[in-house]
């Protein structure tokens, strides 16, 4: 039986769809159809005008469906807003064995006591979550602490939260175009799945996803997810910033802001693209630097930050990053696609990562249902 997945990635800018299955007599993802179209009723990552935005989901899916020649009535949806956030909670438990042996049910009830209550969460609601490290009576940091013994384990616990009505009025707009949800996908987990190598999520290294109107960040250290954050800051504000300095319209700017080719090639005009570009770049790089001094990892991530999103191909950003983070950097890819294939491209770097998120799920003996907050949406 064919195991197919279908995503919906809801940008400020675009929609994008896409149908993909794991063959296997093949390595890597497979990809059905594929279609993008320009968004509506979205603002900074937020739906603002639900109808709009539920017209060009059923277009987008219809477009996919033409391709791919399959239904397209489900699907995993990509949220990528900054209603996201996270919190870091830590329990203990007492051992529930006569022998003091931890077993799976202890490491269960620990990531349980550890879930913060609708009180702590305010209108907040949990998308995701995953167990750090553990400790048995104070000692050691383990990933897997089953068959230890003692008399307390201890957890760490990321916490991967949305703020309720953003997500329900995203969720409420793709029911109504009348496709429906098999999950919600956070953004930047999906961006993390495509483009970080194992050494890299095992070292530290961060995600770094420009959208149009959203600048999202994910951690990794480890194995896991560290931490992550999404801004009201994208590449739209460098492009709008290019249309007024070179007076162009913003499609122009767009294309400028991407290939560099100015609409005379002075030196004058050179600079003056530089100063606008850069003025941005450190206004965007300044949040991330914020945020990783933050948690504690600023200069401190050997898999360095891995670049993604359609704003990730100014020219020279890699540069700049490793300037302004002091941390390795490089334009990230798709590592389950094949190099030269169309899909192959930043705008497309989430979306093929939540595809690979849900056929991870999916093929796996402990498949994962839909979270418990999309139902109670």
């Amino acid at each position: 039986m064919r195991n197919i997945v279908h995503i919906l990635d809801i940008g400020s800018a675009s929609l994008k769809a896409l149908s993909a299955e794991r063959r296997p007599q093949e390595t890597g993802l497979h990809i059905l159809g594929a279609a993008l179209v320009p968004a509506e009723g979205v603002r900074r990552g937020l739906v603002q005008t639900p109808g709009l935005l539920s017209k060009k989901i059923k277009e987008v899916v219809k477009e996919v469906g033409r391709f791919s020649g399959i239904p397209f009535k489900h699907a995993y949806v990509v949220f990528g807003s900054p209603a996201l956030g996270f919190q870091k909670v830590r329990s203990r438990v007492a051992i529930s064995q006569a022998s003091g042996e931890v077993s799976p049910y202890d490491v269960d009830r620990v990531l349980a006591q550890a879930r913060p209550s609708s009180r702590e969460l305010q209108n907040r609601g949990v998308m995701e979550f995953f167990g750090l490290n553990y400790a048995v009576d104070l000692e050691l940091s383990l990933k897997d602490p089953v068959g230890l013994k003692g008399e307390h384990l201890e957890a760490e616990v990321l916490f991967v939260t949305s703020l309720l009505k953003p997500l329900a009025e995203a969720i409420s707009a793709v029911e109504e175009a009348g496709v429906a949800i098999d999950d919600v996908v956070p953004a930047p987990l999906a961006t993390a799945r495509a483009l970080l190598a194992s050494r890299q999520r095992e070292a530290g290294a961060l995600i770094m996803d420009i959208g149009a109107e959203t600048l999202n960040l994910a951690v990794f250290e480890e194995n896991l997810p560290y931490s992550l954050a999404i801004f009201p800051f994208g590449g739209a504000h460098i492009t709008n910033d290019i249309a007024l300095g070179f007076q162009v319209p913003l499609e122009k700017a767009e294309e400028i802001k991407i290939s560099a080719k100015l609409p005379d090639d002075s030196q004058t005009s050179k600079k003056k693209f530089q100063n606008i570009v850069e003025a941005r770049l450190e206004d965007m790089f300044e949040l991330v630097q914020t945020h990783l001094k933050k948690i504690g990892r600023a200069g401190l991530l050997p898999g360095g930050v891995v670049l993604s999103g359609g704003s990730a191909k100014i020219p020279g950003l890699e540069e700049f990053s490793r300037n302004a983070l002091r941390l390795p950097a490089e334009l990230g890819g798709c590592r389950e696609l094949d190099s030269g294939h169309k899909l192959q491209d930043s705008l497309w770097h989430t979306a093929l990562g939540a595809a690979l998120l849900a056929l991870d799920q999916e093929t796996s003996p402990a498949f994962k249902k839909p979270s418990a907050l999309r139902q109670k949406l």
